[in-house]
């Protein structure tokens, strides 16, 4: 319930992504309290901490991680040609719709008018029967008029990207790492064709951010890569493997989880096989760290997959349909 003097529903909306940066950079604030302060004090020119403290459910809390706000400073404007926020008409819809953790400020390169998108994604370590899959379920995924969206990754994501450009078709690259540190360094070329064919390279670091990558941001590509796209087909992955991470963002985000089940159980497929393993009291719901409300839904499924690919284009066709 608001309170009776919240006074934000009468507010224009101000803010810019200059703002959204500098908030983002705060030590100790964390993208949904930076939106909650958004959502509070939409009108940046209005900027008031004592009165975004005291809408929030913590004063004490919420005037600590703003004592150095007092003021809005000065701030350089960022290139609104390669900057875009998520209050934005031409922000993706499905990032600004995700369930969980969703982005408020993106650097983009290309094309964003995405339409309707399925994540191809998968091990660095691709073995040629997933490379095979890959190219069915692209070259079927293309012919319905999906965006391919994946990670530029060596393995499954550079077959995706690749794929989808010998379709003519349009690609997405979530990057985890900034527009000016294209990674690998092997995929640059790609990362140039990709926008060149009317694709989009997306990115959630500034340019000129470290040159490091830390390991966490290939968690968070990971999250808008499911997050940005209707469905996720998950082609290989083992356990552990990030591949698994991506397959836990869509199931946080409610969006369709499609996976690969080979006849070839090798290690290279455990992931695929949990993914698809049916769904009992027995089953090892920790190992995706689901919480329990996740768990009294999910028990309700046959498999965590909704649906399963075995090696049939006849299937692929049927289960796109259906996204």
């Amino acid at each position: 319930m608001s309170n009776l003097f919240d006074r934000s529903s009468q507010q224009e909306f101000t803010w810019q992504s200059k703002h959204i940066k500098f908030f983002l950079d705060l030590k100790g604030i964390g993208p949904s309290a930076v939106e909650k302060i958004i959502e509070i004090n939409p009108d940046i020119e209005q900027w008031d901490r004592e009165y975004v403290a005291s809408q929030s459910a913590n004063y004490a809390k919420t005037m600590n991680l703003l004592k150095d706000v007092e003021e809005i400073p000065e701030l350089d404007n960022l290139d609104e040609n390669m900057v875009i926020h998520f209050k934005e008409a031409n922000f993706p819809e499905n990032l600004a719709n995700m369930i969980k953790d969703k982005p408020l400020l993106l650097w983009y390169k290309g094309n964003l008018n995405i339409g309707k998108s399925v994540a191809v994604v998968g091990s660095r370590n691709m073995i040629p029967e997933t490379a095979k899959i890959v190219d069915d379920f692209v070259d079927k995924a293309c012919e319905e008029n999906f965006n391919i969206v994946s990670g530029l990754a060596i393995g499954v994501d550079t077959q995706a990207h690749k794929a989808a450009l010998k379709n003519n078709s349009k690609t997405v690259a979530i990057l985890p790492s900034s527009l000016d540190n294209i990674v690998p360094y092997q995929n640059k070329e790609l990362a140039f064709q990709i926008v060149e064919n009317g694709g989009l390279l997306l990115s959630e670091y500034p340019i000129g951010s470290s040159k490091k990558i830390e390991s966490s941001n290939y968690i968070q590509r990971n999250r808008l890569q499911a997050g940005i796209s209707d469905a996720v087909f998950i082609a290989q992955s083992g356990i552990p493997g990030g591949t698994m991470t991506t397959a836990k963002h869509a199931i946080d985000n409610e969006k369709k989880l499609i996976v690969y089940l080979s006849k070839n159980m090798s290690k290279e497929y455990l992931g695929n096989k949990y993914l698809t393993d049916a769904l009992d009291k027995n089953y090892e719901f920790s190992k995706m760290k689901f919480n329990k409300s996740q768990i009294e839904k999910l028990i309700l499924k046959k498999t965590l997959a909704d649906e399963i690919i075995y090696s049939n284009k006849n299937e692929i066709d049927k289960i796109l349909r259906l996204i």
